[in-house]
Parts: structure tokens; C-alpha cells; sequence
């Protein structure tokens, strides 16, 4: 029979990070089929979008998961997520067990310390296939290592992930695994959806989703861009960019609503940029933000004077942040004429 859909796994769009993601495939199943001696087959993926709480309290199953660290330009971690009795086989399979031994063992559910160490090489082997396959097809340095591997369940999941990680929006590339000889089981390759989305910086949106507006937020530091992509990015669809050329080419083809924008940047600061936007017959209504860590009198009377509509000052908090966004995304559209 068939498992009804859940609904709190939402269907995403295709996308870049996808089609980058299962283009990894060919080569990790080749990689894995000359480790285990064994054909490894990576068929139908299909990307959802949920979170890893959700996700193993609905499943009502026992997994594995394999930690692993993304580090260089991204920073995070991603996970790979295998039911037990796949791990058990596959750690197993590692072991040279004949295949009838390989199952009861899968069956009984016994991932003992040299299964776990089995299954520990075949997670390496995989995360060094990635790390080398996303470093020729991400547009920025990537360098992933793992951490470790668990066995993870309903019970134990708040000891082995924290809340914070257990109920973040993940991506989920879930693909049927073939091992030849054993049934098929999903192989899931789960990446937080702000790590995913910024590997291209694109927005994967769940089908339907709707959004309160469009920010576009202007700042040379990756690490402030994450921040307000995590503070905004459920109620809000954000842009980001670390290039002022390019947040004028965005304004130029994307309805944004509002622009949170950095006062130092190398090359052009916030200042100059703010005030080529306001010369913008196009964009001037646009309401803009102007952050800074260190705001000085002197800065905020040039923001003002170049036509910023409010200074925030680093490090921001989300309430802070919707308090000015909502403030000021409610007097444009009080400006808008009725039939525009």
C-alpha cells in the first residue's frame, strides 16, 4: 500500500543545488561499488523540504546519521541520513560477511562496534567523493570532512542534535539506494536550506509558498548575510549579495520591497550605493536600511541625506529587524497609488 503524502515534507521546485547534488551520484556509486565489491544504483531523487525533528518523528524508524562538517567559504553541517538496517548491511557488506548473514544481522537490528566501524569508512568514502565532486561545481571553496557517526532515533534525537538543528528547514535529496543482492532503501543526503541555497545563491522555495515581500540585503561579510537570511527567511524571501554591482542589477530586474545594506564595503560603501539608487527613476521609492557595527553621528545624518530610510545598528536581533522592516515596508505601500 501506499504511504499517504506527508504534508510537512513540502515538494521544492527544481533547482541548481539539485541538479548539482545528483550529478555527485555516477561517481559515488562507483566509488562505493569498488569499496564494497558490490553494484550500487542511485535512482528517482526527489527533493523535499522539511526538518530532520519532523522528519524522523514521522518516519517512526531507526537511522544512522553521518555528521559532516562543510568548511572554507560555507560553513555548516550537512547530513547523511540511512535507515539502521541499510547501515547494518552496508557496514556488514565491509566485513566480507556472506549475504545470508549480512540480512539476519540487518533484521536483528545489530550494529555492533566493527559494523560501526564499516559504516564509518563507507561515510568517509562518500564524503570525500563529494568534497571532491562540489569543489569543481560550486562556485566558491568547499572542503567537507566527517564528524562522526550515530545511530538516530525519535527517543535519542535531542542528544545526538541539538533543538536548534532538529527543527531548522532542511533540504532532503532522498534517492532510492540499489545494492545488488538486497532490497532498495533510501539513501537521503539532508543540507539546512540556508547552506543549500547559498551554494548558488538562490531561493528553493516550497510549492505555493507565500511571503510577506522581497528584502535584498547588501554586506561584504557572508557571515552577516547569514544572519539575516536565518532572522528573515521564514517570513520573509531574501536576497543577498555581497557586490554592489550586482544589488543594482537585482533592483534593476526583481521587485524588491527593501534593501538592508552594510555602510563598509570595499569599493563602493553603503552610502555611495544607497545614493545611485535613489538617482534611479525605477528604484527610488524602494526603502533602504543602512547597517553598521560602528554608526557614528556623521554617518547617520550622510545615510539620512542620502536618502536611507533608518540606520540599524550590529549585531541585530530578529525583533529589532521586523520592527524597522515592518515600519517601513507599511509606509511604501502607503505610497503606492491605488491603481498602480
Amino acid at each position: 500500500m501506499e504511504k499517504p503524502a506527508d504534508k510537512s515534507e513540502k515538494k521544492a521546485p527544481a533547482s541548481q543545488f539539485e541538479k548539482t547534488w545528483v550529478s555527485t551520484f555516477p561517481r559515488v556509486c562507483e566509488g562505493c561499488s569498488q569499496l564494497t565489491n558490490k553494484q550500487f544504483f542511485l535512482i528517482n531523487p526527489v527533493l523535499k523540504i522539511t526538518t530532520i525533528g519532523t522528519f524522523i518523528k514521522n518516519a517512526n524508524a531507526k537511522f544512522v546519521l553521518s555528521k559532516i562538517i562543510v568548511e572554507d567559504f560555507y560553513e555548516g553541517e550537512i547530513y547523511l541520513l540511512l535507515s539502521l538496517k541499510l547501515a547494518i548491511t552496508i557496514g556488514n557488506i565491509l566485513l566480507l560477511l556472506e549475504d545470508e548473514a549480512i540480512k539476519e544481522n540487518a533484521n536483528k537490528e545489530n550494529f555492533d562496534a566493527d559494523c560501526a566501524d564499516g559504516f564509518k569508512e563507507f561515510s568517509n568514502q562518500v564524503c570525500g567523493i563529494l568534497d571532491n565532486d562540489l569543489r569543481l561545481k560550486l562556485p566558491k571553496p568547499i572542503h567537507l570532512k566527517l564528524l562522526s557517526v550515530e545511530p538516530i532515533n525519535k527517543e535519542n534525537m535531542t542528544t545526538v542534535l541539538k533543538d536548534d538543528i532538529l527543527n531548522e528547514e532542511c533540504l532532503f535529496l532522498s534517492t532510492s539506494l540499489r545494492i545488488m543482492g538486497f532490497d532498495d532503501d533510501q539513501f537521503i543526503i539532508c543540507v539546512p536550506k540556508l547552506i543549500g541555497e547559498e551554494f548558488f545563491g538562490e531561493i528553493i522555495e516550497e510549492e505555493n509558498k507565500e511571503y510577506r515581500g522581497t528584502i535584498l540585503a547588501v554586506d561584504d561579510s557572508n557571515t552577516d548575510l547569514r544572519i539575516i537570511r536565518k532572522l528573515l527567511g521564514n517570513d520573509y524571501k531574501v536576497l543577498v549579495t555581497d557586490n554592489p554591482g550586482h544589488a543594482l542589477s537585482t533592483l534593476g530586474k526583481t521587485n524588491i520591497d527593501l534593501v538592508l545594506m552594510d555602510i563598509y564595503m570595499p569599493g563602493v560603501d553603503g552610502i555611495t550605493l544607497c545614493e545611485r539608487i535613489k538617482r534611479n527613476a525605477m528604484v527610488e521609492d524602494v526603502p533602504i536600511i543602512i547597517c553598521s557595527a560602528h554608526p557614528t553621528q556623521e554617518n547617520v545624518i550622510r545615510a539620512v541625506r542620502a536618502g536611507a530610510a533608518d540606520f540599524i545598528v550590529k549585531p541585530v536581533t530578529r525583533q529589532k529587524l521586523m520592527e524597522k522592516i515592518n515600519k517601513h515596508m507599511l509606509n511604501k505601500s502607503l505610497k503606492i497609488p491605488a491603481n498602480r
